[in-house]
């Protein structure tokens, strides 16, 4: 147990720093003060090096968010959106999409964190994405490739994301959720009838 507090420990350091300081600004160091541990300590937890830390603390946010996706798909499958809703208006106001924002920028020009990140990303595409689409086509033929409802969803977060951190606005960012929502909605509706 304790071994997987000091992780969960680090992992939210990590968001908090890259949050903070950006991906060129996480040094370990900081990482390690905020987690109120030693450097040894993340190396016997994560590896030698930052961008081990940090592709670690990348595949467990992914990996809660995967598992967000899986438990929502029979909500979208009936076009019953208010889950998706809720999540994507907490998710722009989350720290840990933009730490994902930043490590998906970094990784255009770290490439072992390209390699760690895109080794991570390729697993779990294969096998979410493909169990997910196959789940919604069970619920008949006006189902949605759930592969473009996840990128369209990862995108409007991303872009929610960038501008909410220039123009803290909750109640305008929300409208605009809403606007979108209401749209994929109508769009799953009509595929229904």
């Amino acid at each position: 147990m304790k071994a997987l507090e000091t992780q969960q420990k680090l992992v939210d350091a990590v968001i908090a720093v890259v949050f903070e300081y950006g991906y060129a600004g996480a040094t370990l160091e900081r990482i390690a003060r905020r987690a109120g541990l030693t450097r040894g300590a993340i190396q016997h937890h994560f590896g030698d090096t930052r961008v081990d830390l940090i592709a670690a603390a990348c595949a467990q946010v992914l990996e809660r968010r995967q598992k967000k996706y899986k438990e929502s798909i029979a909500d979208l499958a009936q076009a019953n959106l208010t889950g998706a809703r809720y999540g994507l208006k907490a998710a722009y106001r989350d720290p840990a999409t933009w730490f994902l924002l930043e490590i998906w920028i970094a990784s255009k020009s770290d490439q072992a964190l390209r390699d760690r990140v895109e080794t991570y990303l390729q697993t779990e595409r294969s096998i979410g994405d493909d169990a997910l689409t196959r789940m919604l086509a069970d619920f008949g033929e006006s189902a949605v490739n759930f592969r473009v409802y996840k990128y369209a969803m990862r995108a409007l977060t991303r872009g929610l994301a960038l501008e909410y951190s220039r123009r803290p606005d909750p109640e305008f960012f929300d409208q605009v959720v809403d606007f979108v929502m209401d749209a994929i909605e109508g769009v799953l509706v009509s595929n229904k009838n």
